[in-house]
């Protein structure tokens, strides 16, 4: 029929899922049992039009009423959205391994708005993938990164250790 329907997984959008426990719960949910459930919430929450029963389906005293997208798809695109919105994607596989049972919308609004500058509103419009993205670029030489390549001073260390059990 035309419609279109946009998703936002920002802070402010993020936080109305519910506590900091609720957000990874219901994160956390989408690979459950209840994924499907879960999955409607999450677009339903996510969704920047006012209706997106069309397209998820919807609940009532005569029964389920399916929408246009099947239920398999809405798991894959809350995920989606979820990892954007809360664990970001910024820099893909260089996570810590490190799980939390909270994830706290208010900190990353606080800590864009003092570190990055933004007002409140363009604060809590943004996704933990740009928050990612926008830190990273402020700050490319923060001191808790791996360097992938050695300094000169530890690549002239090896070489002359090397030098010395060669020629030992």
């Amino acid at each position: 029929d035309g419609l279109e329907f946009t998703f936002k997984p920002s802070f402010g959008r993020i936080s109305e899922l519910g506590d900091p426990q609720s957000i990874v719960s219901t994160y956390a949910g989408l690979f459950g049992p209840r994924a499907v459930q879960e999955a409607a919430f999450v677009l339903a929450t996510l969704c920047e039009q006012d209706d997106p029963a069309p397209l998820i389906g919807w609940s009532d005293a005569d029964g389920d009423h399916p929408g246009i997208m099947p239920p398999a798809e809405q798991v894959l695109i809350a995920r989606h959205l979820m990892q954007h919105g809360i664990a970001g994607k910024a820099r893909p596989g260089k996570g810590d391994g490190h799980f939390s049972d909270r994830f706290e919308c208010a900190e990353y609004i606080a800590a864009a708005r003092v570190h990055l500058g933004l007002s409140s509103a363009d604060a809590e419009a943004l996704s933990m993938t740009e928050f990612q993205v926008m830190f990273e670029m402020k700050f490319p030489d923060r001191g808790d990164k791996k360097r992938d390549v050695p300094s000169r001073e530890e690549y002239a260390a090896a070489m002359k250790s090397h030098k010395e059990r060669s020629n030992g």
